[in-house]
């Protein structure tokens, strides 16, 4: 009995070892390059010219391992449009595969194509990313797919010392 117990205390003991041993450490400062593809919902039109969306979808880091690699992303969007206006806002809530979130706002323009490019600035975060702030670039294409379009983002970023 002492011999299965001493067993399954040294496991226990291997697992949180390399749990923490396997722990990702973010540099205070960086750049954060991720891929997304997105799904959108059913937009809510409030006139001709104003819409309002829901989109979510996952995120890979385009290191194949890293910050935000394999989470989950989710977004709002608010778009007007009239005739030679086009712009998008809206806020976004990034997701590590640990629960960690970055808060971020973008603005940017779209085009007949439904092709978005814009800027972001990083709000704050949870976890490893607290006290997260920042700015970014993003473009998405529209590929005329149910809803679903890929997108590019950069996030050069500081953490508190």
């Amino acid at each position: 009995m002492k011999k299965t117990v001493a067993i399954q205390f040294v496991c226990t003991c291997l697992v949180f070892l390399c749990a923490g041993l396997n722990a990702e450490t973010l540099p205070k400062s960086g750049l954060i390059s991720i891929q997304s593809i997105f799904k959108a919902g059913a937009p809510t039109k409030f006139n001709d010219d104003y819409s309002h969306n829901g989109v979510a979808g996952v995120t890979f880091n385009e290191k194949g391992s890293g910050p935000l690699h394999l989470g989950k992303v989710a977004c709002s969007v608010s778009s007007f449009s009239r005739k030679e206006i086009n712009k998008v806002i809206g806020f976004c809530t990034f997701e590590d595969k640990n629960g960690d979130e970055i808060f971020v706002q973008y603005a940017g323009d779209s085009n007949t194509k439904g092709e978005f490019t814009g800027t972001s600035d990083i709000m704050g975060g949870t976890g490893k990313f607290e006290g997260i702030r920042g700015s970014g670039t993003g473009a998405c294409a529209n590929t005329d797919n149910k809803g679903e379009f890929p997108c590019t983002e950069k996030f050069d970023y500081q953490l508190p010392e």
